[in-house]
């Protein structure tokens, strides 16, 4: 199981927000590189990043992001505010190893197999927020009507290697992975199911691995130390 640290991007500083609220960021690094780089020393072999601003439409980290990328040696994931396949292409050929299509997969589908067909779908990633069944978009500020589980269904036909699932009302408040909702999601599709939101121990990520995730995104756990990174790695290997 791939365990990633999560570096969210707010105003070009590294934070963490609690369900998602950006009023509630905390920084933990002015720069963004250089948690990537301490997650990568740890062991980390891929680190998920998050540009915040551009999932709330309100600008970009682009530059810092693309910097990223290029400055660690560790596989990236990249998601938050892409689009257009333009953007996503972009970040692709700039060296990241997965690009995370959030909102504009609900909104207009056909981005996901026309990404997977250029490049490849172990290379696409979904991902699916959500507050009970339903996904949210917008950086969690709507709340649709798409179920899930249908939904992860959908994404899987149409191409996407990945289904990143976010449980909204845990992200941010070490309540605990939602594994009720992780163990359905995974049994509903054949690609691999990446975990967040909520995770605060190594229980939780014992019975992630139990139940067949295949990766977990970890962030506030990790920055206020209640998980250590390397002891999270062994025990997803």
């Amino acid at each position: 199981m791939l365990v990633m640290p999560s570096v969210d991007i707010l105003g070009g500083r590294c934070v963490r927000l609690t369900k998602g609220a950006p009023e509630t960021a905390k920084v933990y690094y002015e720069n963004p590189i250089d948690a990537a780089l301490r997650w990568e020393r740890e062991g980390a072999e891929a680190i998920h990043v998050i540009d915040l601003d551009a999932a709330l439409g309100r600008g970009d980290n682009l530059s810092v992001v693309i910097s990223l990328i290029k400055t660690l040696s560790a596989k990236v994931q990249v998601g938050g505010g892409i689009r257009n396949i333009e953007k996503a292409l972009n970040l692709y050929s700039q060296g990241a190893e997965r690009i995370i299509l959030g909102s504009e997969a609900i909104k207009n589908p056909k981005i996901v197999s026309e990404l997977a067909e250029r490049i490849g779908s172990k290379h696409v990633m979904v991902s699916l927020d959500y507050k009970g069944e339903k996904v949210a978009v917008e950086g969690w500020k709507k709340v649709t009507q798409d179920n899930l589980f249908q939904t992860a269904v959908k994404m899987e036909t149409l191409g996407t290697g990945w289904i990143l699932s976010t449980s909204i009302v845990r992200d941010g408040t070490f309540k605990g992975v939602d594994l009720k909702t992780m163990q359905k999601l995974v049994k509903s599709v054949k690609i691999r199911v990446v975990a967040s939101g909520g995770i605060r121990s190594l229980d939780d990520i014992l019975n992630l691995k139990k139940i067949g995730v295949s990766g977990v995104v970890i962030g506030k756990a990790l920055f206020e130390g209640s998980i250590d990174l390397k002891e999270a790695i062994s025990m997803g290997v």
